[in-house]
């Protein structure tokens, strides 16, 4: 059977879109095209067009959420940019491997094929092995990192590393379990991982002290949202994956602007537009209206209003087809609590999905805005006049965005059975027509994941869309 067809049938899902309820605004008018190009630091971004990318670790990044937060934020904002990306977290592992085999193998079978010119590497929560501060436990640590590194340099000349600092063990919701806690021996290991960075003039990110820094926020506020960051101290939800996301993003100077446009009403005309270009202005009734021809797509967040599972299906769920299971449903009209105070604490908006649509000199009222036809919201002339973040509501951009979202899952999905389900299964088996079989089935269903792949590039290009003010009757 064509296993797009079968892919089709294992991971469609339904999305329930509900009509939400903010607010819009008249302005004036103009017949000219106004666009730009927002400068935002876009030149300087890390990836560059034909990167690789392999996310290398271990359970947290087997849960697969910062690195999909990543791809998808790299073919939303970037349509243009062909980067690859590949998952290779195993849960369990340390720097010396693991139950999927040892370091040597692990980067043999699990990184080298891939021929990657990016590496990101997070590892420790298991190497210090969940007690107090050990020297042996810790100098075979620092002895296992640096043959990781040495390793990537000798096979993949060129590569550019990035060290991650591990996560944190949540000392903050739940009383340390020894004096001083497993975060501070976490961070002991951590200024080793700086320091190794240091001396082979490496990248390093700390995801640490972020999502330390949200827990805390966020027991200010709740404790039972607080324990939702890192849920059983050990690996960060969905949400919390975002945070490392964020995190990444910015040490790659990822450009926080998705558009930018700003409309003065008593001049009728746009005096701003960035990563866009606005055109067909015109005034009818009270009311405006114009078209957008955007260079990207707002950033779908993964858990806002749907509900993801902390650990995606791998081969340990029994059952292959589990690989498989379909992005949740989003429920527009429905807020996850701990991922909006998150949000709201990490500062993501403001950091990496800005969405400004601004209009000056309105008369006093209020205006409901229409995007494609689609009601976003209604909004008071002062709201507009201040300029609101469109990537905070129901948009067709963000809509779109959510497509990508799904085929980016889908292929990680497919990267994750080809892998973990047939390839680790079988590598152990020295049998060669076992291997034969087994690189024939990894080949076939690799072209699948690529297929994906394409896909994402046709759903992450931008439409026109045309924008309806109309006065609200008070």
């Amino acid at each position: 059977m064509n296993m797009y067809v079968i892919v089709n049938a294992i991971v469609s899902h339904k999305c329930a879109f509900n009509n939400l309820s903010l607010s819009a605004i008249a302005f004036g008018f103009m017949l000219m095209p106004f666009s730009g190009r927002a400068d935002d630091g876009n030149s300087a971004f890390y990836l560059k067009d034909g990167d690789k990318v392999c996310f290398y670790g271990d359970s947290i990044t087997e849960q697969r959420f910062y690195g999909m937060d990543i791809e998808t934020y790299v073919r939303t904002r970037f349509p243009d940019l062909r980067v690859d990306f590949v998952n290779s977290g195993v849960g369990g592992d340390t720097v010396n491997g693991g139950w999927a085999g040892p370091i040597d193998l692990r980067l043999e079978r699990d990184v080298f094929p891939f021929k990657p010119n990016v590496v990101t590497i997070m590892l420790g929560m298991n190497d210090a092995k969940y007690r107090p501060f050990d020297p042996d436990i810790f100098a075979a640590y620092t002895n296992g990192y640096e043959h990781i590194v040495e390793s990537l340099q000798q096979h993949l000349p060129g590569v550019r590393i990035v060290l991650i600092e591990p996560s944190p063990y949540d000392d903050v919701t739940y009383p340390p379990g020894f004096p001083g806690g497993y975060n501070a021996v976490l961070l002991r290991y951590a200024a080793f991982v700086r320091q190794l960075a240091a001396d082979h003039d490496l990248a390093c990110v700390d995801l640490n002290q972020p999502l330390v820094d949200v827990m805390k926020k966020a027991e200010a506020q709740n404790s039972d949202l607080a324990r939702g960051v890192v849920p059983g101290r050990v690996h960060p939800s969905a949400a919390g994956e975002l945070v490392m996301a964020q995190g990444i993003l910015q040490d790659w100077n990822a450009p926080a602007t998705v558009t930018s446009v700003t409309i003065d009403a008593a001049g009728d005309k746009a005096i701003h537009a960035d990563n866009t270009t606005v055109s067909d202005i015109t005034t009818t009734n009270g009311g405006l209206s114009w078209t957008q021809n955007d260079a990207c797509l707002p950033f779908p967040i993964l858990a806002l209003h749907d509900d993801w599972q902390q650990f995606p299906p791998t081969e340990r769920d029994w059952g292959s087809l589990t690989f498989f299971t379909p992005v949740p449903d989003i429920h527009w009209d429905q807020t996850n609590d701990v991922t909006e105070t998150i949000v709201n604490d990490s500062g993501f908006y403001d950091a990496l999905d800005q969405e400004p649509l601004q209009v000056t000199g309105l008369p006093s009222g209020r205006y409901r805005l229409d995007i494609n036809g689609e009601t976003v919201g209604d909004f008071s002339a002062d709201a507009l006049g201040a300029g609101i973040n469109l990537a905070q509501f129901r948009t067709p951009m963000l809509q779109q965005s959510y497509q990508v979202l799904d085929l980016v899952w889908k292929q990680v999905s497919w990267r994750f059975f080809a892998w973990r389900g047939i390839q680790v299964q079988l590598s152990f088996d020295d049998d060669p027509a076992v291997q034969q079989a087994a690189n024939a089935l990894i080949a076939a269903l690799e072209a699948q994941r690529e297929s994906f792949v394409n896909e994402q590039y046709a759903a992450a290009r931008p439409q026109p869309a045309h924008y309806t003010l109309t006065p609200v009757s008070q």
